[in-house]
């Protein structure tokens, strides 16, 4: 019994110097020891005791492996237990070294933007307007798909604002630039300086052609140093004239009726065109229908008529040009001439004129008129004008001052016998 309690302890200790780095299995050694320990033990218990237990050297050497094995069993726990919290602690807390050789990666700090970081998008500069830049504010005459008689001629009114930066001289240009020309002149002259924010009424005198359908011509400026422009976002937009031709001139004959055509005509100063229909504020003179004018002779006429002021300066003047009419033989022009009614300081004079196929300019007629309660007819015979294209033009001209000079022709026309 002796004999084997010495080779159990001693294969106890040399299993626990072989384990001793292996901590996963310091446990397992300990539950295996005790197990062998004590079944030894239990094994000696079995045997036959004779005598005094003193005198039993098994007893002895029991008892002594059962407090060495109790000795080892505790020491093993106690450096179990030593080692665990030392892992634990290496775990939690790394040591000097550690950190020396493998250092924590550095998390960078993340910092919110700020009012003064510099922004996202670039700051955009405005582009300065260029130099010469054209804006179309309306039509005077004519407005798209106006019906125009096979070969009529007609004048053709752009009102343009200039929102360039550079004015425009008499040394800029109405020109041409694509589409149908319609007979017009190529290049037309600016008449008047037009500084940035003005505005100008540009015209030119067109013929319809003869054949039916619709056309469109295309206009644009021409500056000084022959830089053509127009209107758009790229300033370099044409604008336009578009017309229809649905029937010949023979349609558009005589009888002619020149209020209800009044805007077909041209109205100027002796300096601008005018707009159609015209506005009793304008300075320049106006030209307005009235369907039933009060005369100076009182009452209400039942026919319409051209209600004419002349320009707001001495001796101003109105002029209306009409496109041209083929006369026929007995054909004739009727007309009444005089003052609206209240204007008492109403003096003026009315000239009727005319060219026939592209000649000079003729007087038919004048006729001086005064605020006097009377108005005066007129009438011509125009056989003399047969088979011709003749182009009217009506004239109001102020005796001396223009205040008043409120005047009218009545239900001008041209008739057939």
């Amino acid at each position: 019994m002796y004999f084997i309690v010495n080779i159990l302890l001693s294969c106890s200790f040399f299993i626990l110097i072989k384990l001793r780095g292996d901590m996963e299995h310091r446990s397992k050694l300990i539950l295996g020891v005790s197990i062998l320990v004590v079944a030894f033990i239990l094994s000696g218990c079995n045997l036959p005791i004779t005598g005094n237990p003193v005198n039993q050297p098994g007893i002895v050497y029991t008892q002594a492996a059962e407090t060495i094995i109790a000795q080892l069993t505790q020491s093993v726990i106690e450096t179990y237990v030593a080692d665990k919290t030392l892992e634990a602690e290496q775990a939690v807390t790394p040591t000097a070294q550690l950190i020396t050789q493998e250092p924590p990666t550095q998390i960078p700090t993340l910092i919110p933007p700020t009012s003064t970081n510099t922004p996202l998008l670039p700051t955009l500069t405005p582009k300065p307007a260029p130099c010469d830049w054209a804006q179309y504010v309306a039509d005077i005459t004519i407005p798209d798909g106006e019906v125009i008689a096979a070969g009529q001629g007609f004048t053709k009114v752009w009102r343009l604002k200039n929102i360039g930066t550079c004015t425009w001289n008499t040394d800029y240009d109405l020109i041409f630039a694509y589409g149908d020309r319609m007979e017009g002149n190529k290049v037309v002259p600016i008449t008047t300086n037009v500084p940035p924010g003005s505005t100008v009424d540009v015209s030119v005198y067109l013929r319809a052609p003869e054949e039916k359908g619709y056309y469109e011509g295309y206009w644009m400026l021409r500056d000084e140093s022959g830089n053509t422009f127009g209107i758009g976002a790229d300033y370099m937009t044409a604008f336009w004239v578009e017309i229809q031709v649905k029937y010949t001139l023979t349609t558009f004959d005589t009888p002619f009726y020149f209020v209800e055509n009044y805007c077909r005509a041209q109205w100027s100063n002796d300096t601008h065109l005018l707009p159609c229909p015209g506005s009793s504020s304008s300075l320049g003179g106006y030209v307005i229908m009235v369907k039933n004018p009060t005369l100076e002779k009182g009452g209400t006429d039942n026919e319409p008529a051209l209600w004419v002021h002349p320009e707001f300066i001495k001796n101003g003047s109105i002029i209306g040009e009409y496109p041209p009419i083929l006369i026929k033989d007995g054909d004739s022009f009727r007309t009444v001439v005089g003052c609206m009614k209240d204007a008492t300081n109403c003096d003026v004079t009315f000239t009727l004129s005319y060219s026939a196929n592209g000649g000079p300019i003729t007087n038919l007629g004048s006729w001086s008129e005064v605020y006097d309660k009377s108005i005066t007819p007129v009438y011509f015979d125009l056989s003399f004008l047969k088979d011709q294209e003749v182009i009217f033009y009506f004239t109001v001209d102020a005796n001396g001052s223009y205040k008043g000079d409120e005047a009218f022709w009545l239900a001008p026309q041209i008739l057939s016998n």
